[in-house]
């Protein structure tokens, strides 16, 4: 992080503490809902189908900045499928920061090329061991491996929903991110219950399992992106992108 951003979060987190102020600091444009995946856990993907015009997406950025927003998502749907005309979601990712975003990040499935080296992170879905991943997206462990190892810089991060199905492949997670060559971290995240994958929630007492097995490997030196002040409370943020 540049000294200037450094300063910028310091100021801002000094107004929020200090003088109690809730302005936001973090906002996500969705740039479409189409997927080239039909995930087990997702509830959301290919609703519309819809790959919002470049105008639009400037639109929002624009009144995000405004509102005081410098860490910027850009999420799907699948963000690589995103184009209008000629242009990508990398023109998109240089136009935030041309516009002033001091941290833009990208969320993936990984079944794309990762040229993106103008992102500050790449979050990048990997849900528990190759069988586990594989039942969960379809069999696409391998392809998005391939496409790590030829990725254009190490600004990739695991981000992993545990549920029902890979609750048991955290350590394995953990391992790949220690281990994996353009991996910076992983961040983990419980499984958000919507009606039709309420099956795939877990219990109270299988998150804070959960949370004990990620305290373990923090320990152990995996890098892991979550607080470990937070996971003592068992509240890890609900998505499952």
């Amino acid at each position: 992080m540049k000294p200037s951003s450094f300063l910028y979060f310091a100021r801002f987190g000094i107004r929020s503490i200090l003088f109690r102020k809730k302005d936001p600091i973090l906002g996500t444009v969705i740039v479409t809902d189409k997927c080239n995946l039909s995930c087990k856990h997702c509830s959301v993907n290919n609703i519309t189908a819809v790959l919002y015009p470049y105008r639009q997406i400037r639109a929002e950025m624009q009144t995000l900045y405004k509102m005081g927003v410098r860490i910027l998502f850009f999420c799907g749907g699948e963000t690589f499928l995103w184009h209008d005309g000629k242009m990508t979601l990398r023109d998109l990712v240089i136009e935030a920061k041309k516009m002033g975003f001091l941290i833009v990040n990208v969320v993936t499935n990984g079944t794309f090329p990762l040229c993106l080296p103008e992102a500050d992170l790449i979050l990048l879905s990997l849900d528990g061991t190759r069988s586990q991943h594989n039942e969960i997206r379809g069999d696409t462990y391998d392809l998005i491996m391939e496409n790590i190892r030829n990725a254009a810089s190490d600004n990739i991060c695991f981000y992993m929903a545990v549920n029902q199905i890979n609750q048991s492949g955290i350590r394995d997670v953990c391992l790949a991110a220690k281990n994996t060559p353009n991996i910076r971290a992983v961040s983990f995240n419980f499984h958000t219950p919507y009606p039709d994958t309420k099956t795939l929630a877990l219990s109270k007492q299988e998150k804070a399992a959960c949370c004990n097995v990620i305290r373990q490997m923090m320990k152990e030196g995996a890098p892991v992106f979550n607080l470990k002040s937070a996971l003592g409370y068992n509240k890890l943020s609900k998505n499952s992108h």
